[in-house]
């Protein structure tokens, strides 16, 4: 499994821009913008220096995310039973079962592949799969969390909040906070652990936010130009 698990780690760690080179059997060494960053342990540990982490929290923090959630992932593959339904290919394994709903998972040769599914037919076949991945990794692992949550009724789908609509409540708690507004300390401190909560849970929160306020930039250049060319009897 240790074996399996920084070939898939390895893979999940290019995705996301970081240059990783087996140093032997047992660990990976990361750089990033080609300084050493750290090393990733084939038992899910992380190792680095303090010196080259300094300025680089960020990404450091990243990575450490990345790196659990496979370990994670990984460990709940190895140890689960084999998923068995009519017509399904082997390898699959069975995750998390619950109100008719199935969460499953496999190794492909291009990473982890995870999928939801609702049982039919007396529970012997499995019917409107939704995909995630392979290639995913932890994105695809996190979404197919949320997608069993709710298809087995454990979450109502209301309940849960798109990532395009977080970053879009993120960034208006920050313009709340910047402002002007008068904000009683309770208030205040809501704001700040709303964004936080945010932080931590939003996936890839940095590149949607860039998105979103380039479209809105973009926007504002567009109504600009439309302005300049407007004509007045």
């Amino acid at each position: 499994m240790r074996t399996k698990y920084l070939k898939e780690v390895r893979a999940q760690l290019l995705s996301a821009e970081y240059t990783v080179e087996y140093k032997d059997d047992h660990t990976l060494q990361v750089e990033l913008d080609g300084n050493p960053l750290c090393q990733v342990c084939d038992t899910g540990n992380l190792q680095y220096f303090k010196e080259d982490a300094v300025g680089r929290e960020k990404a450091l923090d990243q990575l450490r995310d990345i790196v659990s959630a496979t370990w994670e992932y990984m460990n709940l593959l190895d140890r689960a039973p084999p998923l068995m339904a009519d017509g399904l290919g082997e390898g699959y394994k069975l995750l998390a079962e619950f109100n008719n709903a199935v969460l499953a998972g496999h190794l492909t040769e291009y990473g982890a592949q995870f999928v939801t599914w609702e049982w039919v037919h007396d529970r012997t076949s499995l019917w409107q799969g939704h995909y995630h991945g392979p290639g995913g990794g932890v994105k695809g692992y996190d979404a197919a969390k949320r997608d069993f949550a709710v298809r087995s009724g454990l979450l109502q789908k209301n309940a849960l909040f798109q990532p395009e609509q977080l970053v879009e409540v993120y960034r208006s708690i920050h313009e709340t906070l910047d402002s002007a507004y008068s904000l009683t300390d309770s208030r205040r401190k809501l704001l700040e652990d709303a964004a936080r909560q945010i932080e931590e849970g939003a996936p890839d929160l940095g590149e949607r936010m860039e998105r979103s306020n380039q479209e809105e930039l973009d926007l504002g250049s567009t109504e600009i130009h439309s302005r300049d060319g407007m004509q007045f009897n």
